[in-house]
């Protein structure tokens, strides 16, 4: 990405519609990633879960981006009925809490290496998660941790009880390398048992297991 500052819009979209994934690979979509303003329209996928992560100008807002979007009808008709941009709720070095019709003010770390994950919550824990990853909550082992395996940006958005994490490493980054060391890290089995109750998984699984992969389009 050329610029050093974005915005970035989130939305969650669930269809088991075949037709619903033709549209968003058609030619009419793939243009929306050359419209002025646009930085980057990318789509991830599990099952019938669809991740959108949409990185545009940084004088964007959520109004600006449907109005560069409004000739697509296409488009207006999944996002408008369908989905409004999502919550951030964690962010690595959080400084600055934005709603998200704001869009999140970004700072470029290119290049990367990307891997998005997501994973469902215990409806009863929602709240008291989001308090946990608020900013300034962090554990400060656990931000060092991260950075000295090489992650250079986290994110986690919400939608209901599931979650979607952006994690965004330096481009040599081997998960299967470095996840066992990573847990040996000060600190990092005990956040991660502390972190398992909120969690929909088996407490008993690993970090791999739990946090399944979304698939870009």
């Amino acid at each position: 990405m050329a610029v050093d500052t974005f915005r970035r819009f989130t939305y969650f979209i669930t269809s088991d519609d075949d037709n619903f994934l033709e549209i968003l690979t058609s030619e009419t979509f793939k243009q929306l990633q050359s419209l002025e303003g646009v930085e980057a329209f990318n789509i991830y996928k599990k099952d019938g879960d669809y991740f959108v992560v949409i990185d545009t100008d940084a004088s964007f807002n959520s109004e600006q981006l449907f109005d560069a979007f409004s000739h697509l009808e296409d488009f207006k008709n999944i996002f408008v009925q369908h989905s409004a941009p999502l919550d951030r709720i964690y962010e690595l070095d959080q400084k600055v809490v934005y709603k998200p019709t704001e869009g999140q003010l970004k700072t470029a770390v290119a290049p990367y290496k990307r891997f998005v994950w997501t994973l469902l919550l215990e409806p009863d824990l929602i709240d008291e998660y989001k308090s946990v990853h608020a900013m300034g909550m962090a554990w400060p082992e656990i931000t060092a941790n991260m950075k000295s395996v090489g992650v250079k940006d986290m994110e986690i958005y919400i939608h209901k009880e599931q979650v979607m994490l952006i994690m965004d490493t330096m481009p040599d980054f081997n998960l299967d390398e470095v996840g066992p060391k990573w847990q040996k890290l000060p600190r990092e089995e005990e956040w991660q048992a502390y972190v398992a109750k909120f969690q929909k998984t088996d407490t008993e699984s690993s970090i791999q297991e739990k946090w399944q992969d979304m698939i870009k389009l």
